[in-house]
């Protein structure tokens, strides 16, 4: 149904003794006009808008039905009109050639393009190169503006992404970093105990939290009248083993379904250590969550159940399905992990049988060692989390130390063994936001994660990947205690100053605003394939992990078969991967990552693969190919 619309212009009804005024078409087309009627009053004289011919009065500068700009007075002839000029186009021919105009490419720089376009003639007389404003075309400079923003706003567009991309992706190069003598200065820090991260990992059941939670039960902790409400709540749900894992295991689902969802954090310390606790999931489900945590570790305890069916359903063993002890233990290891303290789980089950414990430690070495573990920084530890047996003190079950003579110490003993990594303060500020944190303290801008290099303090400026916002560091806490500096290895939540919430997501980085993390769109990876169900072919749909970012991908080339022992290329371009495979790939994501090379930044440089559920292959990055 057609609507019409109707506008209604003000009339001048003649008198009798008033002719009409008549005015020719040239004369209306010719621009603004001032006017009055013959016999009345010289104060009321009007000009019709060469626009939309509406007639106003002389004291409006500009129309009232349309809004277009009255001119100066032009001079009025005794017939009442003024003459049209032929030696300047119509309004109309201006218009249309502006617009016309701003359609045709033109090459030079933005302010050259609008600069000639303001300036053209618009004459339809091919002899004719007289200059006209935009006035005499009866053209507004708003309109002006617009033509031509509008002609260059693709090639302005094209100019910006491209500059925006050669300095955010490139940056300084790395060799020019040089830190800043604060940062390398420990200060009172070298008095302390060293830092480590440790995550636990295992299989499902196999009493990770409940291990953790009593070890920090015995250490202090956990208060007394926290583990009285624990154990209450426990029992009235009928689930009193998990007292000592609700320690850790905090959300409702979780103490629900009676499994660990995400990755709980908890400090303690030993005789040399700080020990940031890291909780990860078992369950098959929370395989992604348990990539994120151990993404942060610098060493792991790997849990395993010692009671009858438990450890082999965990290591996948007489045909069953692949278990997340043996997943767990060849993640932590792609991951960066090279110190492991096995902690061989529910010994009270197999009344602390010296025999079941020396069947697990035959089987679990040689996978172990085929993973990437040397025996040296592997140790076993025989313990019962429920009975508290050889956690913090020596065992007290005389069947226990019928045969276990303490040589190995206890658990709290092979963890304050491990020795923490070196740090890499002297490179560029990167930390992978690991969650967003919700503050008062820190304000609605901040992230929390693990600095992987660099330092910052109070007042540094940092810039949010993948959106390029530089903020300043307006709080840093860790553990809930406020801090002034923060340095490689730290886990610390950062509240920013100047950039907008929406802007922080889990699987993004913070950097140094000269030294950018590049937003890699496609990159190629050195890969160890794992237990494959179908061999992987080119155009394979795949999830990438890398730090705390998860996105899906497909691996769009299989450049070269790898000699896992010499590194060199055995076979360029096979067709297809099969199980424990070394390899060469590229890989797309749909969305880019922000990751860089293992050789420059080994957080940032480690990949997994996975896909419905399995993980597929762990890999490195060897060479980023194209950026966003």
């Amino acid at each position: 149904m057609m609507t019409t619309t109707m506008t209604t212009r003000r009339k001048i009804t003649p008198t009798a003794a008033q002719p009409q005024l008549r005015v020719s078409d040239s004369s209306t087309s010719a621009g603004f006009i001032s006017r009055s009627l013959p016999g009345t009053a010289p104060q009321q004289p009007i000009w019709a808008c060469p626009i939309c011919t509406y007639d106003n009065l002389e004291e409006h500068q500009s129309c009232e039905m349309c809004g277009v700009v009255r001119d100066s007075p032009a001079p009025i002839h005794a017939s009442g009109s003024v003459p049209f000029k032929f030696d300047g186009p119509s309004p109309d021919d201006a218009i249309l050639g502006a617009v016309q105009g701003s359609k045709k490419p033109v090459q030079g720089n933005s302010h050259a393009r609008a600069k000639s376009k303001a300036a053209a003639p618009t004459s339809d007389s091919p002899g004719n190169q007289s200059k006209l404003s935009d006035k005499e075309h009866g053209v507004s400079e708003k309109l002006k503006k617009s033509l031509v923003l509008d002609g260059d706003s693709e090639d302005v567009k094209e100019s910006s992404k491209q500059r925006l991309q050669s300095t955010s992706n490139k940056g300084l190069p790395l060799e020019s970093y040089k830190p800043e003598p604060w940062m390398m200065h420990q200060g009172s820090k070298t008095a302390e105990k060293s830092l480590l991260n440790l995550v636990v990992v295992g299989h499902v059941d196999a009493g990770k939290s409940t291990l953790m939670g009593r070890i920090l039960h015995s250490l202090g902790r956990v208060s007394q009248k926290e583990m009285h409400k624990n154990t209450k709540e426990a029992n009235e749900m009928g689930k009193g083993s998990f007292a000592y894992a609700w320690a850790l295991d905090e959300g409702v689902e979780e103490r629900a379904r009676g499994v660990t969802i995400t990755v709980a954090v908890a400090h303690f310390e030993t005789a040399k250590l700080r020990v940031v606790l890291l909780d990860a999931p078992g369950h098959k489900d929370f395989v992604p969550n348990m990539i994120s945590g151990a993404s942060q570790a610098d060493a792991a305890v790997l849990v395993v159940d010692a009671a009858e069916g438990g450890f082999e359903a965990g290591m996948g063993a007489e045909g069953r399905e692949s278990g997340q002890t043996r997943e767990h233990a060849q993640l932590v290891r792609s991951l960066g992990v090279s110190q492991l303290v096995v902690a061989v789980n529910k010994m009270d089950e197999v009344q602390y049988s010296q025999e079941r414990f020396e069947e697990i430690k035959r089987i679990l070495t040689p996978f172990l060692r085929h993973c990437g573990f040397r025996d040296s920084s592997v140790s076993y530890v025989p313990v019962s989390a429920i009975a508290g047996e050889n956690l913090v003190s020596t065992p007290s079950d005389d069947l226990f130390r019928a045969w276990y003579t303490g040589k190995d110490g206890t658990l709290l003993d092979a963890l304050n063994r491990l020795e923490p990594p070196e740090r890499d303060i002297a490179k560029p500020f990167r930390l992978a936001v690991a969650e967003v944190v919700r503050s008062r303290s820190l304000g609605s801008a901040a992230a929390g994660g693990k600095v992987e290099s660099g330092a910052i303090k109070i007042g540094s400026k940092v810039m949010v990947m993948p959106s390029r916002e530089v903020g300043v560091v307006k709080n840093l806490e860790q553990d809930g205690k406020a801090l002034q500096t923060a340095r490689a290895g730290d886990g610390v939540d950062i509240g920013l100053q100047g950039v907008d919430a929406g802007v922080i997501v889990p699987g993004g980085v913070l950097c140094h605003p000269d030294y950018p993390v590049p937003i890699a769109t496609r990159f190629e990876l050195r890969i160890l394939t794992l237990k494959l169900a179908f061999p992987m072919l080119p155009g394979a749909q795949v999830v990438v992990h890398a730090h705390h970012a998860k996105e899906p991908g497909t691996v769009t080339n299989l450049t070269a078969l790898i000699d896992a022992k010499t590194g060199q290329a055995v076979k360029r371009s096979p067709r297809c991967l099969t199980s424990n495979q070394s390899a060469l790939v590229e890989v797309a994501p749909e969305r880019g990552l922000c990751v860089q090379e293992y050789i420059k930044f080994r957080g940032l440089g480690r990949v997994v693969l996975r896909s419905e559920g399995r993980t597929l292959a762990v890999g490195i990055i060897t060479r980023i190919i194209s950026y966003q």
